[in-house]
């Protein structure tokens, strides 16, 4: 649903049980995948979709995301995610989002930072005139960018190999950032730590990974964050995760 500005969108949702980890808590793919929802519903709805793109041959790409959890969410929770575009430049669009849960109190934001590439050459692109000119909400306070320095552990450890596979694929034809995240994060919760324990996350895209291809997923930590990394064959950073534990 809209509210009454065209350039904020909310939706409401549930936790359900698939949702949800063996503590019946929502997941952080799942908090992140009803944020992009949201995001996808509005920009359909101003008309700026890679559908309505398609012509253009252009396509949203998100490259940075930080997250903020304030209190984790539980099964039958019922809550509402909130997001607006919170800035522009020519090569990049920022988004922010924001969930409260049924008492209307803040339980977790998130900032995004975005940009355009072609979807034939997958190159760079600049942002239509047409976008730049969308605006953003008067009335709102915008959050900090989403950081761009990712930081690194004192080493890294490779723990693992992962193969992509069809279904790893998103209706845009590359690896959806959620899949990108689960390879990183899987390799943390098989050493106990789960979803409500992280309180911050920050998520860099750097790369795109294609079907078929294997990527590393390697892991460390600095005395108070912790970092996961994924890696081409070659040694393409793909993309890179840091989180604390609250």
């Amino acid at each position: 649903m809209k509210t009454s500005n065209p350039l904020v969108y909310t939706r409401k949702y549930r936790v359900n049980a698939h949702d949800v980890n063996g503590d019946k808590y929502l997941t952080i793919l799942s908090l992140l995948r009803s944020m992009q929802e949201c995001s996808l519903l509005h920009a359909r709805a101003l008309k700026t979709s890679v559908w309505d793109m398609e012509e253009e041959q252009i396509t949203w790409v998100l490259i940075r995301k930080e997250l903020k959890i304030l209190e984790p969410l539980e099964l039958d929770d019922d809550y509402t995610v909130i997001t607006y575009p919170s800035g522009f430049e020519k090569f990049f669009a920022y988004r922010d989002y924001l969930v409260f849960n049924e008492d209307k109190k803040l339980v977790a934001a998130a900032s995004s930072t975005w940009t355009m590439i072609n979807t034939d050459s997958r190159k760079l692109s600049k942002i239509p005139e047409r976008i730049l000119k969308i605006g953003t909400p008067a009335d709102l306070k915008f959050l900090t960018k989403a950081d761009k320095i990712m930081g690194k552990p004192q080493s890294w450890e490779l723990v693992d190999n992962r193969l992509v596979r069809s279904y790893d694929l998103d209706w845009n034809g590359h690896v959806s950032n959620i899949v990108l995240l689960r390879y990183m994060m899987e390799v943390y919760k098989v050493r106990g730590i789960e979803d409500q324990h992280i309180q911050n996350l920050l998520i860099h895209f750097i790369n795109e990974a294609d079907l078929n291809q294997e990527v590393s997923v390697e892991i460390g930590q600095s005395k108070k964050e912790s970092f996961a990394a994924l890696r081409s064959k070659d040694g393409k950073s793909v993309a890179s995760s840091r989180f604390t534990l609250r």
